[in-house]
């Protein structure tokens, strides 16, 4: 089993030292984005049945919708 995985480290560590600097850009994003998060869910929820209205109202949505759901 060590001879299996012992040649896949070797090709896992040089990757390993390209994500890492890459991480650390992402996580202060993420800090960033988890409250814009919280303001667009609330959101969401308003701006769904606004978009049943429209299906309703336009006949080639409301075909296109029901379609998407028989798949």
């Amino acid at each position: 089993m060590n001879s299996e995985v012992e040649p896949l480290n070797s090709e896992v560590e040089p990757l390993n030292s390209e994500v890492e600097p890459l991480n650390s850009k992402v996580e202060p994003l993420n800090s960033e984005v988890a409250p814009l998060n919280s303001e667009v869910e609330p959101l969401n929820s308003e701006v769904e049945p606004l978009n049943s209205e429209v299906a309703l109202l336009n006949p080639e949505l409301q075909d296109q919708k029901f379609k998407t759901r028989n798949f």
